[in-house]
């Protein structure tokens, strides 16, 4: 069963039809066949009326649009940083610490003892002639 609303559309029946080269558009009343008026070849449909494609295209332009005036302004917020009239130093570094020097031991001391001598009278000829041997009491 066919709508009742109007068609619109266009003869290509060009050189042909008067219509077709003209581009105009042809009214076709709802329950009749949608065929040229003048040569009755079939009408290529032409939507004249509001199209829901175009609200979705300029809605999806919009977010694209938003998008990418989002992503521009946060790389410019993170990329461009404080502008100031001095130049900033450069950050100071630590100096490495420096291992603690460990000073050498000093050499022991000479003894300048003498060494003990036996208490007992049994002295070696050694002992004797450095003067270790005590005399008997």
């Amino acid at each position: 069963m066919a709508s009742m609303k109007s068609k619109s559309g266009k003869c290509s029946n060009f050189g042909n039809c008067a219509t077709a080269d003209a581009r105009a558009t042809v009214e076709v009343p709802g329950g009749l066949d949608f065929v040229c008026n003048e040569c009755g070849k079939p009408l290529l449909l032409s939507d004249t009326g509001p199209q829901s494609g175009g609200s979705k295209t300029l809605l999806v332009a919009g977010l694209l649009l938003a998008m990418l005036l989002l992503g521009g302004g946060a790389a410019w917020f993170f990329l461009a940083g404080e502008k100031s009239a001095e130049p900033m130093p450069p950050p100071a570094m630590q100096a490495p610490a420096t291992p603690a020097v460990i000073a050498p031991a000093p050499p022991p001391a000479p003894q300048t003892e003498t060494p003990a001598r036996p208490v007992s009278g049994h002295c070696s000829p050694a002992d004797e002639r450095a003067g270790l041997c005590r005399s008997a009491p």
